[in-house]
C-alpha cells in the first residue's frame, strides 16, 4: 500500500472509502468492498491506491483477482460513489 489509512467513511453501496489526513487534506488511500465496473458480474474487491492522482476524475489504482494483480483506475459512477475500472496494458 502506497498511503496509510487513516480515517474511513462509508458511502452509498456499502463500499467503504479509507482516506490518508495530509496538510493539504485527505487523500484515498483504499476502497474496501468496491465495485469493479466493467467486469462481469457484480464483483466487488478490496482496491488500493497506487499512485497519486492522474487526471481531475481518475487515480491509479490495483485489485487481486484469482491471485493475479489487476491495474486499472477508481473514479466515480453516475451516483458519485467510487468505483474500479480496469485497463488492459
Amino acid at each position: 500500500m502506497r498511503f496509510r489509512c487513516d480515517v474511513s467513511k462509508v458511502q452509498s453501496d456499502n463500499a467503504c472509502l479509507c482516506f490518508a489526513q495530509w496538510l493539504g487534506g485527505p487523500t484515498l488511500a483504499k476502497v474496501r468492498n468496491c465495485r469493479l465496473v466493467n467486469l462481469q458480474g457484480d464483483m466487488r474487491r478490496t482496491v488500493t491506491i497506487t499512485g497519486h492522482a492522474d487526471t481531475w476524475f481518475s487515480i491509479p489504482a490495483e485489485c487481486r483477482i484469482a491471485g493475479c494483480h489487476v491495474r486499472g483506475y477508481v473514479t466515480s459512477d453516475d451516483d458519485g460513489n467510487a468505483v474500479f475500472r480496469h485497463v488492459y496494458y
